[in-house]
């Protein structure tokens, strides 16, 4: 699929993975090499032992040329999932902070809300004034 003319969106969305994470493949860059993946399937099919550009560490046509086959200094070596992973994790204690907050809110809201439209037969909410009319 990668590099498909018809998967056009596909190859760009992992293409700025690799470039956002600082990546290559999945688990390194041997990915791209000898059909390891059904996505890569075209890729490896067009480009024998080659990566894609977006691997590099510095982007220039042509230089992911012949780097699949090991650990080359001008590509990302490692893969995308640890680094994904990473920052999922590294974002999971601000999501419990902000759940936290929005349970927070929610329950003042349905506290405020039960003082505002509270029934007025309530005995217990009762003024000295209306108790005495009663």
């Amino acid at each position: 699929m990668y590099g498909m003319e018809s998967a056009k969106t596909f190859t760009q969305t992992i293409d700025w993975m690799q470039q956002g994470f600082k990546c290559c493949g999945i688990n390194n860059p041997t990915d791209w090499s000898a059909n390891q993946t059904i996505y890569a399937h075209y890729w490896t099919q067009t480009h024998e032992n080659d990566v894609p550009d977006t691997c590099c560490k510095k982007v220039v046509e042509g230089c992911g040329a012949g780097q699949a086959s090991g650990f080359g200094e001008l590509v990302y070596n490692g893969g995308c999932l640890e680094n994904a992973v990473s920052f999922m994790e590294s974002r999971m204690a601000l999501s419990w902070v902000l759940l936290v907050l929005f349970i927070l809110i929610e329950a003042g809201t349905i506290v405020l809300a039960f003082f505002i439209v509270r029934p007025a037969s309530f005995t217990c909410f009762k003024s000295d004034a209306d108790a005495a009319t009663a």
